[in-house]
């Protein structure tokens, strides 16, 4: 059976990404006023130059959020990194039936290869999927799965682990 779900999670907001965007706001208007005041000597050159400078500095701060997309197509699933609403990258690929754990925050604190963070930072609704990757061993994904998310994980998983991934019998 052919199975395909997606999700979108917002990453949230920390005090320090304030604080980046709040600096990068104040840094682009402090240019920008030191080229108003050039603009003496620079004529209008200045008041263009004061412009881009708001300019870049909108864009930087709009380009900070951060988005995962989850995608499970039939036995796999991608995780996507979205910068800014923007750039789109490929974190990574699994095939969900090599998954050997999955449970929810706290999880286990074996060794791993690789440690995938594509949470939305609340750890109230985070999991962790544990799977054997082709090429990067042992790999833990910590992730924020929605219901209908989970299911479809859980249609495709080893069969001792369909229980624990929705927290009911599923067939």
């Amino acid at each position: 059976m052919d199975s395909y779900c997606e999700q979108l999670v917002a990453k949230t907001r920390t005090s320090g990404d304030t604080a980046k965007a709040v600096m990068t706001i104040v840094i682009s208007l402090l240019i920008a006023t030191g080229f108003v005041f050039l603009m003496i000597w620079i004529g209008l050159l200045g008041l263009i130059f004061a412009f881009v400078s708001v300019g870049l500095g909108v864009w930087f701060v709009s380009g900070m959020g951060v988005e995962y997309e989850y995608i499970i197509t039939n036995d796999e699933m991608d995780i996507d990194k979205i910068k800014g609403k923007r750039k789109r990258t490929r974190m990574i690929t699994v095939d969900i039936k090599r998954t050997f754990d999955f449970e929810p925050i706290p999880c286990g604190s074996e060794d791993f290869d690789v440690v995938v963070h594509a949470s939305s930072g609340l750890e109230s609704d985070a999991y962790c999927l544990f799977v054997e990757h082709s090429d990067y061993g042992r790999v833990k994904i910590i992730f924020n799965p929605n219901k209908k998310m989970r299911e479809t994980i859980a249609q495709n998983v080893p069969k001792q682990l369909r229980k624990k991934v929705v927290g009911e019998d599923v067939e």
